[in-house]
């Protein structure tokens, strides 16, 4: 039933973002881990979001293309992802989406119901993360500015 529940609530959050942005597959997902982490690399991105090379430097074509994010020269050849503006504001409208549809799962639950399974799902979302590439695939659809008390942060910032 977990496994069941996890699913529902992945294809509902999966649906709406992509509803959100036009963007299906990692595109989402890519937009609000650059949010969240200004200056990333293609290559720290490409482990979030668990794709090779290839298919990361055609995603963040895409997102350059859709005035999301620009590329920015690091040191080397190394090329950091930064949000624009819009994609800043596109990365919004993906945490509306995402919160009105968890909100609309988990409607059929009495509120109190709602907050016990938070609390008996924190420890196990942290037992999840063994360093900073496993959080930032756990959280690579979390709004971290409400997430003040992460429960997939890193053990030394817990």
């Amino acid at each position: 039933m977990l496994a069941a529940w996890a699913i529902a609530i992945s294809d509902g959050v999966r649906a709406a973002v992509e509803q959100a942005t036009g963007m299906a597959g990692s595109g989402p997902a890519a937009l609000v881990a650059i949010v969240a982490d200004p200056g990333m690399s293609i290559d720290e991105l490409r482990r979030v979001l668990d794709l090779t090379h290839p298919g990361t430097v055609r995603l963040v074509d895409r997102l350059v293309e859709k005035g999301w994010i620009r590329r920015q020269q690091g040191i080397g050849r190394t090329m950091l992802l930064v949000p624009t503006r819009m994609g800043t504001k596109a990365e919004r409208r993906l945490a509306a989406a995402r919160e009105q549809a968890v909100k609309e799962l988990l409607s059929a639950m009495p509120n109190g119901d709602v907050h016990t399974v938070a609390g008996l799902v924190e420890p196990v979302l942290g037992s999840a993360i063994t360093d900073v590439d496993s959080m930032r695939r756990l959280c690579r659809l979390c709004n971290r500015k409400v997430c003040m008390d992460c429960p997939a942060a890193l053990p030394e910032d817990r």
